[in-house]
């Protein structure tokens, strides 16, 4: 039992979920927008909400400057900022904010704070005027014709709401994190929403960068205060109610993670995240609208970062069985045929990542680099991913803010180094009793917590 149990672990599950999102991708590289003429005078009210709790002032700004520039009919268009600061940084926020010419822009503070991200949003849809809503966080940026191509993609179609195209940037041209992070978002962008779309799945919203019909979010009655993940959990009623969700190729520009701690609060919050939308809106998600291979599809959407906990919950069980005295780790765990179906969809996602990463005029050492720290940050990561996944399923969870760009002590690496050194003695243990593919394999995943201890200062 436990070796069936840690080959399906292992090499089973990660194996299918990376060959299904290159089959993904592979399909979204063909996709296409739909477009029709847009009149500038015709255009429909748009309200864009921004939340924002901690934020420097010169980044909102830098936004209030970026969307002064977009192509939109300005007597058309506000900007509600929703700030969640206490009242004295409120205060300063205001002081330093310069509201752009002729953009109607409001900046206002919840006295009532109830929920997280989600409540802010919900407070503003509440206020806005839009027909259209637009969400974004205070680091995003847009192209000047983005929302015109969006806007016309989704009348073309007929959706009641279009995300845009998710682009990663950072300031921190030292960080091989934040390069690895860009190009896997780029590959998950493809496939998880335009490779999907154009397959005829259900997508669902991005928090920063979709755009919504308001009568679509009246419809379900807006955003739900107290889930944390605002786009997936807006998107399973959506589905539910049979509104249309499209993707798009209209760029949004969005700050990535450049360090360790803003990687993984990051991540294991939309672990959280996942496992609340499926568990809390599992009615939704299987409702009679959606067909048979759609639920599938989103069951395994949802599921995406189990492949990763799963992977430490097995490799902690091979550890522990290494340190038990008796000849259990004489026995080769491991050996199985499907540990080369394994090493092909690595090898497939590897050949993908680089591929990618080139077309987007990345150095070949560049990559490589990017896809080592990519791949190692996400293993040390993968105990609080663990945690994350349970924390979806407590009545009652925390929302952190990822503090992208900034500079933040952390003391993760020593849990981290910890994991590291039990995963190499215990594969010293394996390879000393000729348990090669065990011990080899372990050896491979306990570098991804050194190197990750060993690096990460670097990207401060």
């Amino acid at each position: 039992m436990i070796k069936i149990f840690e080959t399906i672990s292992i090499f089973v599950i990660p194996s299918f979920l990376l060959l299904y999102q290159y089959i993904m991708f592979k399909s979204g590289v063909k996709f296409k927008d739909d477009t029709l003429p847009v009149d500038l005078n015709s255009l429909p009210y748009l309200t864009v909400l921004v939340p924002t709790k901690g934020e420097k002032p010169e980044v909102i700004q830098g936004l209030l400057e970026n969307l002064s520039r977009v192509k939109w009919n300005e007597e058309k268009l506000e900007v509600i900022v929703i700030s969640d600061d206490n009242e004295e940084e409120f205060n300063r926020l205001v002081e330093k904010l310069k509201v752009p010419n002729k953009l109607k822009a409001r900046i206002l503070r919840r006295d009532v704070k109830i929920g997280y991200k989600s409540g802010a949003l919900s407070y503003g849809f509440n206020i806005s005027n839009g027909d259209l809503i637009l969400t974004l966080d205070v680091d995003a940026r847009l192209e000047k014709d983005s929302l015109i191509r969006a806007y016309s993609h989704m009348r073309s179609l007929g959706c009641d709401a279009v995300t845009l195209n998710w682009i990663g940037y950072t300031t921190n041209k030292h960080s091989t994190l934040a390069k690895g992070v860009i190009i896997s978002t780029i590959i998950a962008d493809r496939s998880l929403l335009n490779g999907r779309d154009r397959r005829g799945l259900r997508i669902f919203p991005v928090g920063c960068g979709t755009l919504f019909k308001r009568d679509a979010l009246k419809l379900i009655g807006g955003w739900d205060p107290l889930m944390i993940q605002d786009d997936l959990e807006i998107g399973a009623r959506l589905v539910n109610a049979g509104r249309r969700i499209c993707s798009s190729t209209s760029q949004v520009f969005v700050e990535v993670p450049d360090n360790l701690v803003a990687f993984y609060v990051q991540q294991s919050r939309w672990a959280m995240g996942s496992i609340e939308v499926l568990t809390k809106r599992l009615k939704e998600i299987t409702s009679k609208n959606i067909s048979l291979i759609q639920k599938i599809d989103i069951f395994i959407f949802l599921l995406q970062y189990v492949p990763i906990a799963l992977t430490f919950v097995a490799a902690l069980v091979l550890a522990a069985i290494s340190f038990i005295p008796g000849n259990f780790s004489e026995i080769d765990y491991l050996s199985s045929p499907l540990v080369l179906i394994w090493l092909i969809a690595l090898g497939i996602y590897g050949f993908n990542f680089i591929n990618t990463a080139r077309t987007y005029n990345f150095s070949l050492v560049e990559s490589l680099r990017a896809l080592g720290k990519i791949s190692s940050y996400t293993v040390a990561i993968s105990p609080f991913i663990l945690i994350g996944l349970f924390s979806g399923l407590r009545k009652t969870r925390k929302y952190i803010v990822t503090p992208k760009g900034t500079k933040v002590t952390t003391r993760i690496q020593y849990p981290i180094l910890a994991f590291g050194i039990i995963f190499l003695l215990s594969s010293l243990i394996y390879l000393y009793h000729a348990s090669y593919i065990t011990g080899t394999w372990l050896l491979y995943y306990s570098m991804g917590y050194l190197f990750t201890v060993l690096t990460f200062k670097r990207e401060l």
